[in-house]
Parts: C-alpha cells; sequence; structure tokens
C-alpha cells in the first residue's frame, strides 16, 4: 500500500472516530476546511523517530477537541448542532473524557445582551467566513472551563454516504425500536421502527438507526448505536484491497465534503497515530444533565415558547459545572 493511500486511511479512520465520539447532524454541499491551526500543538519526535501530535514526549499534554454535529441540508433546523461535545485527551494517561453539553442551555450570545440556546450558536454565526465557530467555542470554554484547541464538525449525512458507498452494513440490533416521533420533512414528526436481530442497513436506514430519540440513554445511547454503525464501517473498510482505491478516494472525499475542521491533514494522522490505542473503557462519558446541576424550564424565544435548561446555580453561573467536570478529569 502506497505512503497516499496509507494517509488516507489514516485520515478517514480519524474521522470515523471523531464520529465514535459523536453524535447526531451539518451543512452545505461543500464544507472541508482542513487547515493549518494557529493553535495547533507542535510536532514532536518520538525516540523510535516516528512524529507525534503532542509537543513534550513524555505525551503530558492536554488537548480538548469540540465535538459538534448537525442536521444538514434537508432537515428541520439544519444548522442547530444537537450534538456538542467536548473531548478531553490525557495522551499520559491513554484516556479521553467526553462531556455532553445539553443543547437546550440557554446561554447568552458572547458581545450580545440576547439569549439564545447553545446548540443556536453555531447557526447564528455561520456566516462569520473563517470565525463561524467562535461563539460556540467561546461559550463551551466559559461553561466547561476548559480550553478548546481544536474542533470536528460533522454531518451525519457522512455515514449515510459511507454506508451507501460501502453497499450496506451488517448490524446486530439489540432491541426493537419503535419511535414515532422521529423529524420528517416541514416540521413533522414520522415513525421509525426496526426490529431486533441481525439486520442489513442501507445509509438511510443506518442514518435513522443513530439519530433516533427513542431511549432514555440521551446523547450516549445514540453514541452506541453509532459505535455500532462505525465499527461494521470500519470493518468494511479494512476489507478493501489496493486494487479497491477509487472507493478509498470516494470515501475520503465523501468525508472532506462533509467535515469542518482546523487541523490539517498531517496533524489529523499524526493525532490519530496517539489516539488509536486508547482503549474503549479508558473513553469516560459524561452527560451535563446531573439535576444538581441542571435545571429545567420554559422561556419565549421568538414568539415562540421554548423549553430550556440552564444551570442550577443561576443563569450564566456554570461554576458547579466547572467544578463538576474539574474533579472527573483530575
Amino acid at each position: 500500500m502506497t505512503k497516499k493511500t496509507s494517509l488516507i486511511l489514516s485520515v478517514s479512520f480519524l474521522f470515523i472516530l471523531a464520529l465514535i465520539l459523536l453524535l447526531p447532524k451539518l451543512n452545505q454541499a461543500r464544507l472541508i476546511e482542513i487547515k493549518n491551526s494557529q493553535t495547533s500543538a507542535p510536532l514532536a519526535v518520538s525516540e523510535s523517530g516516528s512524529k507525534t501530535f503532542f509537543a513534550s514526549k513524555d505525551n503530558s499534554q492536554k488537548i480538548n477537541f469540540l465535538i459538534l454535529g448537525a442536521a444538514g441540508a434537508g432537515n428541520d433546523a439544519p444548522d442547530l448542532t444537537d450534538t456538542i461535545l467536548l473531548a478531553h485527551f490525557v495522551p499520559a494517561e491513554k484516556k479521553i473524557y467526553l462531556f455532553s453539553l445539553p443543547r437546550d442551555l440557554l446561554v447568552k450570545i458572547p458581545g450580545s445582551a440576547s439569549f439564545t440556546k447553545l446548540n443556536a450558536l453555531y447557526a447564528i454565526n455561520k456566516n462569520n467566513s473563517g470565525r463561524e465557530f467562535d461563539l460556540i467555542q467561546q461559550k463551551v470554554q466559559e461553561i466547561t472551563g476548559l480550553t478548546i484547541n481544536h474542533y470536528v464538525f460533522v454531518n451525519l449525512t457522512a455515514v449515510k454516504n459511507l454506508v451507501d458507498i460501502l453497499g450496506g452494513v451488517n448490524i446486530l440490533v439489540k432491541k426493537d425500536i419503535i419511535d414515532t416521533a422521529f423529524p420528517g420533512p416541514n416540521h413533522t414528526y414520522q415513525t421509525f421502527a426496526i426490529k431486533a436481530g441481525w439486520r442489513y442497513l442501507d445509509g438511510e436506514t443506518a442514518l435513522k438507526y443513530i439519530r433516533s430519540r427513542h431511549s432514555a440513554g440521551g446523547d450516549f445511547d445514540r453514541i452506541a448505536r453509532q459505535q455500532e454503525i462505525l465499527q461494521a464501517i470500519k470493518q468494511k473498510v479494512l476489507s478493501l484491497r489496493i486494487w479497491n482505491i477509487g472507493t478509498f478516494f470516494t470515501i475520503y472525499q465523501s468525508l472532506t465534503s462533509q467535515i469542518k475542521t482546523d487541523l490539517n491533514l498531517l496533524e489529523m494522522n499524526d493525532l490519530w497515530q496517539d489516539v488509536k490505542g486508547v482503549p474503549g473503557e479508558n473513553v469516560i462519558k459524561t452527560e451535563l444533565t446531573d439535576p444538581n446541576l441542571i435545571v429545567t424550564g420554559e422561556v419565549v424565544l421568538g414568539d415562540e415558547t421554548a423549553s430550556i435548561v440552564k444551570p442550577r446555580a443561576g443563569l450564566e453561573n456554570y461554576k458547579e459545572i466547572r467544578k463538576y467536570i474539574e474533579e472527573i478529569t483530575k
């Protein structure tokens, strides 16, 4: 296999990793924005001579990724980042701490006196070219107390495209799903149903399988289904041979059309080398919906009454949330 093909595979698997850590939902046909980041950590040469993503040989540096997912064109509210995850990677411990932030958290828009839901900050700023992630990055940093080093913004349509490129995937559905409130076109609902057992899914069905909110498990229940789909995708990619180079490039092009990130190609490849050995039990998942941290309520946003959540300590008071995160990651 050529170095170029190996790089494409590494990059593809990094995107898959981002999705595994992820979530539902992006926008615009040509979203790729892979570039040099001014906040990127310099690459260091290890004792073996290979480059790593981190500046220190002992991997003492920690790094935080903001991982966002949006529904994309063809869906209601295509630009709302309904999945907002912060991944805190500690290489010295080979651990990833994954925090899911409530999409309905009522927040003050940075630089404004107005309030909105956390999941709307990207949509508000999306036309601010080159700065479209500034608002949501700033607010997530305020909420968590962690500095965001990089972002990955993914359209889950990428999963649909990958499954179709690979001719479908075989999945063991662990229990029946009957979701009568799955989002449909024009603010409607439709029923998504799938029986337990081995099922061969096309792209459209796979996308519904990982987007359905039919469970009490919230984002992390959907993440478990996403992991199943993406593990199946990974196995099918690994089964490809060198003469399938056309498929490799189709996969790469599909991913780059659905993903926006400030990581460049070499950084993505090197990061993959750092994180691929992290065992599953070292991915610590936490959903910031503990009633000791968050309370529910209703407010009028625009002309409609909207359900929201806010810190128990008070609106825009993130002290308890920060302390909670600090305790988990220390």
